[in-house]
């Protein structure tokens, strides 16, 4: 399919997050004209209801588009979402009780209060809320003491599906 180079807008079915790269927008084969109704919200991902939850995750990082991405992500399955650009800021909302935070999905360096400090700040007030590290940082590089604080580790750039799968093993009770 060519692109029409005097709209320059390609026809899509869905759109595909990915953490610290956009979008991807995936063609449509036959465009429906604009007035036809839409899928139901949320009806494209009632695919894997498994990944589905109705708690409330905290995502913390300094990128606006990955805070936009992981509202997408969550938003689209259930979740309630809360953002922070930086760990001062995930601080506060978690002392003010901001409202019942189940995970908090944290990148690694940012400014202000970086991942480090946040995960130990949080084990000193709440010692069992789960915390998951994403970053673009290879595992290997960071200190085992520091990866064992967090309940888990979610490597950038990750799928919508990798990002919930590593969700539901924190949450869920084994």
């Amino acid at each position: 399919m060519a692109v029409d180079r005097r709209r320059a807008d390609i026809p899509c079915i869905e759109r595909v997050p990915r953490a610290s790269i956009g979008e991807f927008m995936r063609p449509n084969p036959s465009p429906q004209p604009s007035d036809a109704p839409g899928p139901e919200p949320g009806a494209r991902f009632a695919a894997n209801p498994a990944l589905a939850g109705r708690e409330t995750v905290l995502l913390v990082d300094d990128e606006a588009t990955i805070l936009r991405a992981g509202t997408r992500i969550f938003s689209r399955y259930g979740y309630s979402v809360l953002t922070a650009e930086h760990g001062g800021e995930a601080m506060a909302r978690l002392e003010r009780g901001d409202p019942g935070v189940d995970l908090v999905v944290t990148d690694m360096v940012m400014p202000v209060m970086d991942a480090r400090q946040l995960i130990l700040a949080i084990r000193k007030r709440w010692p069992s809320l789960p915390v998951l590290l994403s970053t673009g940082y290879d595992a290997g590089r960071i200190a085992r003491e520091d990866l064992a604080l967090f309940t888990g580790f979610v490597p950038k750039p990750y799928t919508a599906e990798e990002m919930l799968r590593a969700v539901r093993r924190a949450l869920d009770p084994r």
